[in-house]
């Protein structure tokens, strides 16, 4: 009885901790941007980081210096692919909320989802095998959802933590530990990947974290994965959305009340140059017309949705380029084509609202056709403009952080 009432007693003492936790946090640096890192690429690979812990990146001010940004350069690095890593997080969320967290991202979409609750819940000292039953019960329902890969995010070493620096970190750990076994053995059970965190190294009195921290752990973690990784396919079917998805994601960021925007037209501005093209425009497309929400040569006006370019650019894989549009039976009796403007070439690459519906296009158009072989550099600058892009329409959300 004596040793229940200790135990008890420990955990009641580690529940405590958790208060500690957020005492210490608050004071810390966390990133306030788009929850959102990319590197610019072809044949991009789409990650989603979802839960608590390593996730929401704590120490440092922005996405890009965090776990995000560093998984991405280095899942880059290793693919030669280009790579997209969204984030949802919460500082304290345990598994149960990961799960909602994760429905509302839509996982399916997704060529990797890694997912991370083990330190939140070790804290709340959970009982292990409920906890195990709920993770497995989560990796099968991601994995069920059409998403690529799935791993689950093991906890680092508790005494890396600073409020568990102390005597007492010896009992959390030892949860921990508890806790990291059941969830790999949820991981075999379940098909997904167990990726136990490893300590990073730090200097002494270092801050709780640092970039170098999530370099070192983006490193492992796309080590780990790498197997998996390279030469993974890229699935058409997670790029698909519908007239109606499109309208909704519209009218959830009120795009039909900014048709102008600075920071977008200076994104439309360097295409136009970059490209050599007479027209750039970023434009959004609902279900009977597109039109631009930044322009540069060409006034702003609406187009029908049946002829619109940049509709067949949403559904590509990887965007489009029309070296000449004459030659094309698509465009060939389009009114762009045959009409005043007599256009000849075209290159975009799909814009997505924050919540992954296909809204737009960045796009040039030229009155000129040109060589097949520029269309590769042609997307290349068209990716990464489309992704800018992107990270602008966060302003629009009104979700956004």
């Amino acid at each position: 009885m004596e040793d229940v009432r200790l135990g008890a007693s420990r955990r009641l003492a580690a529940r405590l901790r958790l208060l500690r936790v957020g005492g210490v946090r608050q004071t810390l640096v966390r990133p306030a941007d788009s929850p959102q890192a990319f590197v610019a690429g072809r044949q991009s690979l789409r990650v989603l980081l979802a839960g608590s812990g390593p996730v929401s990146g704590w120490g440092v001010g922005s996405h890009d210096l965090a776990l995000p940004g560093a998984l991405a350069r280095a899942i880059a690095a290793t693919t030669g692919r280009g790579v997209v890593v969204d984030v949802v997080t919460h500082e304290t969320a345990g598994v149960h909320r990961v799960a909602g967290m994760v429905r509302g991202a839509g996982a399916g979409r997704y060529d990797l989802v890694i997912l991370s609750a083990t330190v939140a819940d070790t804290v709340r000292m959970v009982e292990p095998r409920r906890w195990g039953a709920h993770v497995a019960a989560l990796l099968r329902e991601v994995r069920g959802s059409g998403a690529g890969l799935v791993a689950w995010l093991g906890a680092q070493p508790i005494r890396s933590l600073p409020p568990f620096d102390d005597d007492f970190r010896d009992f959390v750990r030892q949860h921990a530990e508890r806790l990291n076994r059941v969830a790999e053995r949820a991981c075999a059970d379940t098909g997904a990947i167990f990726l136990p965190l490893p300590e990073s190294p730090k200097p002494e009195g270092g801050r709780h974290r640092s970039p170098a921290d999530y370099l070192f752990w983006a490193r492992w973690i796309t080590d780990e994965l790498a197997p998996s990784l390279i030469g993974h396919p890229v699935e058409a079917g997670h790029h698909t959305s519908t007239a109606e998805d499109r309208v909704a994601a519209i009218s959830r960021l009120r795009l039909g009340e900014h048709r102008q925007d600075g920071r977008l037209e200076g994104l439309v501005g360097t295409a136009q140059r970059t490209l050599g093209a007479e027209i750039a425009m970023f434009t959004v497309l609902d279900d009977r017309t597109e039109w631009p929400i930044a322009a540069v040569g060409a006034s702003p006006r609406e187009i029908p949705i049946e002829q619109s370019a940049c509709l067949h650019t949403l559904q590509s894989p990887d965007g489009m380029v029309v070296p000449d549009a004459e030659n094309d039976p698509r465009f060939a009796a389009s009114e762009l084509v045959t009409g005043p403007a007599h256009l000849r070439f075209y290159a975009g690459y799909p814009v997505e609202a924050p919540d992954g519906t296909r809204i737009g296009a960045m796009c040039v158009f030229g009155r000129a056709p040109r060589e097949p072989a520029e269309s590769d550099s042609d997307l290349d600058v068209l990716r990464e403009l489309a992704l800018l892009a992107q990270r602008e329409l966060w302003r629009f959300d009104p979700a956004a952080p």
